[in-house]
């Protein structure tokens, strides 16, 4: 029989996360072991092999989706298929870099021989180099194409290869979320992450209040339905608004994580309060809480999401029949259920608190089981 070994010596001995372990074990690509008498999760050997498979591929930046192929399959051609793959892509981008690298160097030769005599002061500076990127742009040239018009090209190609990858390492990204405190849910969960920033000195960062922002400055090849502009956003019809809801919520997430690592240089702790891609980030992050309102027939909380008491309301407002507006408030909620699971997402995987907000809770003992859970404790 191979011999076990447990959950927390492999997460030593590689320095990996449990809750890491247990994503690739969701994605089927390990499996763990429980014994009868043992509580805790273990591995054989033939597991821990895959792990050190698993770690060496990531290291390679081979996608997780490749890594499930190579496993799926017998024999050498999938993994010498990714792997060439991965050749041929950098192989492009070194391409792209030695090119950008001839284009700046032509320009500082064309700076070395311009004359800024008359022209000294920084401003005056930048104000002509714009101006001639704007002629260079603009003007038809026979011969070789102008080095900004290659410069453009080259830039969006490199650009597209860094959004097509995790820029950031899983661990390097953990450890610069490691003092981030995510509450999603209900709306409670805004008043709750204020009294918890209140009490602890916590800077509180509520998504919803930087949404306009990121909406702004969105783009519409990585962002695009965040980019789309939506007159009316709540005359959608519900399935088509939560679709756009949804892919409003995944393209900022990233917007809000980068947010969340410069702040994070600058304050002990924060707090992220509201919508957030939870799929996305779960495996990256080391506290989380989802508060989940409940009535005791089982209904839905008419407070339990904002967002249901805006669209609602709206529904409500309009010059419709009270039968289509009933009609369209029930195929809301319907809606809304769908893709409101019992167990939010990643709460099982990643080790989210449930925390459940009935007609007996209060903001101040809800903050008590939050601060007991982060660990957090007053400053002295």
């Amino acid at each position: 029989m191979s011999e076990y070994v447990k959950i927390r010596d492999v997460s030593l001995k590689y320095d990996i996360s449990a809750r890491a372990l247990k994503y690739y074990e969701d994605m089927g690509l390990i499996a763990s072991a429980r014994g009868n008498d043992y509580a805790y999760r273990m591995y054989d050997e033939a597991n821990i092999k895959k792990l050190e498979q698993i770690l060496i591929l990531r290291k390679l930046n081979i996608s997780v989706k490749d890594i499930r192929r190579i496993f799926d399959t017998t024999g050498s051609e999938v993994v010498l298929e990714v792997l060439g793959k991965k050749v041929s892509d950098i192989d492009e981008e070194v391409a792209l870099l030695h090119e950008l690298k001839e284009i700046v160097i032509a320009f500082i030769r064309q700076i070395e021989q311009a004359d800024f005599s008359k022209d000294s002061d920084v401003k005056s500076l930048y104000a002509r180099a714009r101006e001639i990127e704007t002629q260079l742009v603009n003007v038809e040239y026979t011969g070789n194409p102008s080095p900004v018009h290659r410069l453009f090209e080259v830039a969006e190609k490199l650009e597209e290869k860094a959004a097509s990858r995790l820029s950031i390492p899983e661990n390097v990204l953990k450890r610069l979320l490691k003092n981030v405190y995510f509450i999603w849910g209900s709306n409670e969960g805004i008043s709750v992450a204020d009294e918890l920033g209140c009490r602890y000195g916590l800077f509180v960062y509520h998504t919803c209040e930087y949404r306009y922002i990121h909406h702004k400055n969105a783009d519409p090849k990585f962002q695009p339905e965040l980019s789309r502009d939506v007159p009316d956003f709540f005359s959608l019809d519900p399935e088509d608004a939560m679709r756009r809801e949804s892919g409003v919520v995944h393209d900022f997430t990233p917007m809000v994580i980068m947010d969340l690592i410069q702040l994070a240089a600058k304050h002990d702790g924060i707090i992220c309060e509201n919508a957030i891609d939870i799929d996305s980030i779960a495996p990256f992050i080391t506290h989380a809480v989802d508060i989940s309102s409940v009535t005791g027939d089982g209904n839905i909380d008419k407070g339990l999401d904002n967002f249901i008491d805006q669209y609602e309301n709206a529904i409500r407002s309009r010059d419709i029949s009270d039968d289509e507006k009933e009609s369209l408030i029930h195929k809301l909620h319907v809606t809304w259920r769908a893709g409101k699971p019992e167990n939010p997402r990643g709460t099982n995987p990643y080790g989210v608190k449930q925390i459940t907000w009935d007609d007996h809770s209060t903001v101040e003992r809800t903050a008590d089981e939050i601060a007991e859970y982060f660990g957090l404790t007053r400053a002295e």
